[in-house]
């Protein structure tokens, strides 16, 4: 194996640097911030549940839905019940589907797990998991660019306000493109 002891050393060593490495991938992982707790973000769920399900099964539903988002230390702040709408297509072969959305706050890792599970439950047609920070900050209005020379002509062009009085006194020459006989 090792012929030196100088060898065995500098294995432990390369060990010992991919376990930091490897802990520091954890931990970014988890968002575990640089002062010491774990960074809070706010998600938003959008379910899409069947239908046709009773309103027994619709309500135990949405509650595993919500004791998952619990279960990986989310917080949740509101739920959102549209209720029965049409689908833009059909699913499954179904036309109609119940709408539900679910604010929460919770960790970085919690929206990877809950759609984890989510895939798995079969009463859930379709599901989308959105960081509210990026829908904000993508819908702030973008910064206006330079506007371009066909753009600036395309534009009227505002004549200056000049009074009554001012324009009757001012002498007026007239400059023809036509030429003259002289």
């Amino acid at each position: 194996m090792f012929t030196t002891l100088k060898q065995c050393g500098n294995m432990r060593l390369e060990f010992a640097q991919i376990a930091a490495n490897l802990s520091l991938r954890a931990q970014k992982r988890r968002a575990i911030s640089p002062k010491g707790g774990v960074s809070m973000n706010k998600y938003e769920l959008g379910v899409v549940v069947r239908a046709d399900l009773e309103e027994e099964t619709f309500q135990a539903e949405m509650t595993r839905i919500k004791g998952l988002i619990e279960r990986f230390d989310g917080n949740i702040d509101k739920v959102d019940e549209w209720g029965r709408r049409k689908l833009a297509y059909p699913i499954q072969k179904l036309t109609e589907g119940m709408y539900t959305f679910i604010t929460f706050t919770s960790p970085a890792g919690t929206p990877r797990e809950v759609e984890a599970r989510l895939r798995l439950m079969e009463n859930v047609l379709r599901f989308l998991i959105v960081r509210k920070d990026e829908v904000e900050t993508a819908a702030a209005p973008a910064q206006e660019a330079p506007k371009s020379a066909e753009a600036e002509a395309d534009e009227p062009i505002e004549a200056e306000a000049v009074p009554v009085e001012a324009a009757e006194e001012a002498p007026v020459e007239v400059v023809s493109d036509e030429p003259t006989a002289e």
